[in-house]
């Protein structure tokens, strides 16, 4: 009888009728199975392994009250089922972008696209890098993320989100057709309609939220600078010397660093470390006295031996193994322990730990890291499925750093700055940015992919980003061939962030082999022009800054969001724009001096030598360092 009043109901509401699509036209299909999670270093190789359940009724439906979310699931909710697809039809020849913050690819038409959070990898497929990183299994392939999101937009204005939270894919190979997967006895799909990709991401920000206004100390020069109190000091004053408008410091050895068999890593003990800056509260009120906001890092780890840890285990606050053991992980060079943001006690106890340590002690922001290591064998405090948390995880841990800033009463004055997130991030971080590089200009990895991760999470919600000046990640093996940062790379990266919100350095994985920002005079010199014209256009950022506190609608923009009607927009690489009327054609390789790239109709004027150019055509740019082809619309 509770099945027959089950159907009844269904099938009243399957008849509402969907906006985007109608249910009767799509396909379901349950299967017995799993996804298989193998991998370590926070990234994995997941493996399908599944067959059909034949005996399973399909049931699309539209909730009454959620007129824009579709619900599959089976007829009779008591068979078990592990894994749930929808396909469904649509319009032949269309364009698809979103999912996140993506890092190889922009647009997604023709992809086969998972979504799981976990490390971007090293190299992704460029070489040698991605070969070498693979020794240790840490090279990462074309669709390794931090921040995944399983929402796509597609160009007839239709927006298609999977709302469960374990692991998903979305199939676009077949034209006229797309097919939603999930890792569940049953589907969730979200979906939008709108008149153009401006307001499709304004409605899907309504329901996923939108990030909050920089505090204008922001867009001056942030400093990635470290190596204790006078080091840091001297670092800042020569800098100002250069006419280097510096409005904050990012240190994050203020928790001290500790020596490991791979080289010295940050000490993830949660307080200031008394040896490298004695006096960290008063250190803060100097700086701060100078009109120069601090910031600090952390991330949801807690190294083994300490007092902190201690504490956490011994009131139950980290993630255990399935025998109830406390679950130790290697981290690379030393190991430690995940806390269980599944437990609100675990919770409140590190916010607790952000408010008194961090903003107590006079930060203003800080990187909260990682958040993607989430073991999927582990055993949680709240008797949830690793793998229907291990993608939450990422967005609980922003949660935790957003509440701590609340708490303490300091939305708009305190920014933290995520690496990873998943579905609603755009509501909770304050800012992103787009994780480790490498030090070079490879496609999947380098320079290039800090400007697709941009453009694509900006796609997706995400309406605040940037990247690290000169990318962070180096290699230096014997036998390998050495990847490490030198001028020409950190002078594009310089000439590249100088346009987008945020310009911060970093000095990188490997400080003392790579050229810093404050290597020799010519870089200073070159650095503080850059961050002149940064903090020039800082009228301009706060204005975008505010419309996307508004609207969605992201500071960076791919072309298609400015010229949806113009399709030259769509074929277009690298290139970007700062609101609608400031187009960027960075330098993307090695040696290159000349860009090409499509101006929208209208004339544009070159923001360096003032030549115009006509609109409504493509266009070979020079573009010799120092002079990189940015273009103001006439």
């Amino acid at each position: 009888m509770r099945t027959f009043l089950i159907f009844l109901f269904l099938l009243k509401i399957t008849v509402v009728g969907a906006q985007t699509f109608n249910p009767s036209d799509a396909k379901a299909t349950f299967y017995n199975g799993t996804f298989q999670y193998k991998g370590k270093l926070g990234s994995y190789k997941v493996k399908r392994k599944d067959k059909p359940n034949d005996v399973v009724t399909a049931t699309i439906c539209r909730r009454v009250n959620d007129q824009n979310l579709i619900v599959v699931l089976p007829l009779d909710e008591t068979i078990p089922i592990d894994i749930t697809e929808l396909k469904i039809p649509v319009s032949k020849g269309l364009h698809f972008f979103g999912g996140g913050e993506q890092f190889s690819h922009l647009e997604l038409t023709g992809k086969h696209v998972p979504f799981l959070v976990e490390e971007n990898g090293i190299g992704r497929g460029d070489k040698p890098a991605t070969k070498t990183a693979n020794l240790v299994g840490a090279g990462g392939h074309e669709w390794t993320t931090y921040c995944p999101i399983p929402l796509i937009l597609s160009t007839d204005n239709k927006a298609y989100l999977i709302e469960n939270d374990c692991y998903s894919e979305i199939d676009l190979t077949v034209d006229g057709e797309i097919t939603f997967i999930v890792h569940d006895h049953e589907l969730k799909l979200r979906t939008w309609e709108a008149n153009s990709p401006k307001e499709l991401l304004e409605k899907i920000t309504a329901d996923l939220g939108r990030m909050p206004q920089l505090p204008d100390w922001t867009y001056g020069t942030i400093l990635g600078i470290q190596g204790g109190a006078e080091r840091v000091k001297q670092l800042v004053k020569d800098a100002q010397g250069y006419g280097n408008p510096v409005s904050a410091i990012w240190i994050q050895d203020w928790v001290g660093k500790k020596q490991t068999s791979i080289g010295s890593r940050l000490r993830w003990e949660w307080k200031p470390d008394t040896l490298t800056y004695p006096n960290f509260k008063q250190f803060c009120a100097d700086m701060n006295a100078q009109d120069i906001k601090v910031m600090g890092y952390i991330n949801p780890f807690l190294l083994e031996e300490t007092d902190m840890t201690n504490q956490a285990l011994e009131k139950g606050y980290i993630v255990h193994k399935k025998n109830g053991s406390p679950y130790l992980i290697p981290f690379g060079g030393f190991k430690g322990y995940i806390i269980d943001l599944s437990n609100p006690s675990a919770r409140n106890w590190i916010k607790n730990i952000i408010k008194t340590n961090m903003i107590g002690n006079g930060l203003s922001g800080w990187m909260a890291d990682f958040a993607e290591w989430l073991p999927f064998d582990c055993k949680l405090h709240s008797g949830q499925s690793p793998k229907d948390y291990h993608n939450r995880f990422a967005a609980d841990w922003a949660k935790v750093n957003r509440e701590a800033v609340e708490e303490a009463g300091k939305l708009g004055e305190v920014v933290f700055f995520s690496r990873s997130g998943f579905t609603g991030s755009s509501g909770i971080s304050t800012l992103f940015w787009a994780g480790d590089q490498m030090v070079d200009f490879g496609e999947n990895d380098g320079l290039g992919s800090a400007i697709t991760a941009m453009l694509s999470s900006g796609l997706s919600g995400m309406s605040l980003n940037h990247s690290d000046i000169g990318g962070y990640t180096a290699l230096k093996f014997p036998l390998f061939k050495n990847v490490l940062r030198d001028k020409e790379i950190l002078f594009r990266w310089i000439e590249l962030e100088a346009f987008t919100p945020l310009f911060r350095t970093h000095e990188g994985l490997l400080p003392n082999d790579m050229v810093q920002y404050y290597s020799d005079n010519e870089t200073k010199t070159y650095f503080s022009a850059f961050a002149k014209i940064h903090k020039a256009m800082t009228p301009l950022f706060k204005h975008l800054v505010k419309e996307a506190s508004e609207t969605g609608v992201p500071v960076i923009r791919h072309p298609w969001l400015v010229c949806p009607t113009d399709t030259n927009c769509l074929q277009t690489k690298n290139q970007f724009f700062v609101g609608d009327d400031l187009l960027v054609l960075p330098v993307t390789e090695r040696k290159q001096t000349t860009v090409r790239g499509y101006f929208p109709e209208g004339k544009w004027m070159h923001y360096f030598t003032k030549e115009v150019l006509e609109g409504g055509a493509w266009h070979e740019v020079e573009a010799p360092l120092g002079t990189p082809a940015v273009f103001l619309r006439k």
